[in-house]
């Protein structure tokens, strides 16, 4: 089936990121972490995308299919056919939660959701750490405290959030992922981007799709479209 995009409330933010910002979560989608294209991804075949190929907002004007893309890394695939389109984004995060050991009430709202994964993913990350490691994630985000627990409430409010998560999804930490028992997440070949506050996000490899998930690509999409709900959110306050 082609690319579709599902309205889908949660993602409509996606059309006030920068290009850069969108760039990075379209190569998250399309590449590999050799930067060779996913067999599964439609987003560089659509001829919307294509038709705008070197333009300066190619991305920003198709900000929707690179959330449809997102919606169908995130269903299963038999499952998109049927629906003609993949999972909303929400139901993505629930399984990402899921997935690494989170339980989150379905009350709670997706704000609400993605803080809570990102402290957890952060807190779980840091146990995980060497002092070494500990030492040079906390110069990447330009920490005044050594503490975690200190430092994770001015984390949560400081575009250095991003800084943070896109280093401990490196190949340098990529032990701190092996959190689920079906899972193995290898992290490496970081994708450079500006407005992100520091590179952020890349190909996850060595993931064991469950339900015809791929969880290589939404579980670094997922805390990277969480970063920066959080930084256009503090943008706009």
């Amino acid at each position: 089936m082609g690319l579709t995009y599902k309205d889908d409330e949660d993602l409509h933010f996606l059309q006030h990121c920068s290009e850069e910002q969108l760039k990075v979560i379209a190569a998250l989608l399309t590449q590999d972490d050799k930067g060779k294209q996913r067999l599964a991804s439609e987003l560089l075949k659509h001829d919307a995308f294509k038709a705008l190929e070197n333009h300066p907002e190619q991305h920003r004007r198709n900000w929707q299919l690179i959330a449809g893309e997102l919606q169908h890394f995130g269903g299963d695939s038999i499952a998109n056919k049927v629906r003609g389109h993949g999972l909303l984004y929400r139901a993505i995060l629930l399984d990402v939660c899921k997935r690494l050991k989170l339980k989150a009430e379905k009350e709670m709202s997706t704000l609400e959701i993605e803080q809570s994964l990102l402290e957890h993913f952060l807190r779980n990350s840091w146990q995980k750490m060497d002092e070494a490691h500990k030492a040079e994630f906390l110069a990447a985000v330009d920490a005044k405290v050594t503490e975690l627990e200190a430092l994770l409430p001015q984390l949560m409010q400081d575009k250095k959030l991003a800084a943070g998560v896109s280093y401990l999804l490196s190949g340098q930490l990529s032990k701190i992922l092996l959190t689920h028992a079906a899972i193995s997440v290898v992290g490496h070949g970081l994708l450079r981007g500006a407005g992100l506050g520091g590179p952020f996000g890349a190909a996850l490899n060595g993931v064991k799709a469950v339900s015809g998930s791929a969880y290589r690509v939404t579980i670094p999409a997922v805390l990277q479209i969480a970063c920066l709900r959080r930084i256009l959110s503090d943008q706009a306050a």
